[in-house]
């Protein structure tokens, strides 16, 4: 189905700013896009969708620059575990989709304020090694998210921040899991959705170009600007969406 002129510049739009969080620190591109997505009117699936197309060149460009950094051997199972809770979450989500578009909306705010709770609550000392209960904790979460939502960073982020890892091998680790989910999150989509989530993959493509430049504005932004200012403006700016798509519905 073609595309207004309107649609693509909104669409490309919120998917710049996203690529723009991404870029600057590392994460969140789902969590800052999807519930701008569904404010500007797009349907909770088809958001899930557009960041699914976005989120290929988010993480395939830094996984290709830090592929010498990947331990294949820790990854294997953290991987697996998102893959066999990744289709609970998409169908959940193929039943949310088939519900009233405020209620995803607010839905997709609760998620995203549950989830910036839990960052700001659980802090933890890092250490060379945790228990293997909280890696089936973690993965399993993130990938029943990642399903539903196209969230399921977050919590993958936690577990690796609880690791004393090098920068370089916590940011490898998670780029491979996110782009190894990929394909996997597309082919459930294709299951569920048919062609109805098509034309929204084609509009996210069409728009990779303002992906691509807002990764490059948010690299730039996150060498220029200190950590904790950065982490406090974004966290400040998504509680403000979420909180959004939880009001904004009931003064309609």
């Amino acid at each position: 189905m073609p595309f207004s002129l309107q649609e693509y510049a909104t669409v490309s739009l919120v998917l710049f700013f996203s690529s723009i969080v991404l870029g600057a620190v590392g994460f969140a591109a789902g969590l800052f896009g999807i519930p701008l997505l569904v404010l500007s009117g797009v349907s909770f699936p088809d958001a899930v969708a557009m960041s699914l197309v976005a989120a290929a060149p988010q993480n395939l460009i830094p996984v290709w620059q830090l592929r010498r950094e990947i331990d294949f051997r820790l990854a294997l199972r953290p991987m697996l575990i998102r893959y066999a809770f990744m289709p609970f979450g998409v169908f959940t989500l193929w039943l949310i989709g088939h519900a009233n578009k405020d209620t995803a909306s607010q839905i997709v705010g609760c998620l995203v304020l549950g989830i910036v709770a839990l960052q700001r609550i659980w802090k933890v000392h890092p250490q060379p090694r945790i228990h293997e209960a909280w890696e089936w904790v973690a993965f399993s979460l993130g990938g029943f998210l990642l399903g539903l939502c196209g969230m399921g960073g977050p919590v993958m982020v936690l577990w690796v921040l609880a690791h004393d890892w090098p920068m370089n091998k916590s940011r490898a680790f998670l780029f491979f899991l996110f782009a190894t989910g990929l394909p996997v999150q597309a082919l459930l989509m294709w299951s569920f959705f048919g062609a109805e989530v098509l034309d929204a993959m084609l509009l996210a493509a069409a728009a990779l170009p303002a992906v691509l430049a807002g990764v490059s504005v948010g690299l730039a932004i996150g060498r220029a600007t200190p950590d904790c200012a950065l982490r406090t403006a974004t966290l400040s700016v998504l509680i403000l969406i979420a909180a959004s798509a939880i009001i904004v519905p009931y003064f309609k």
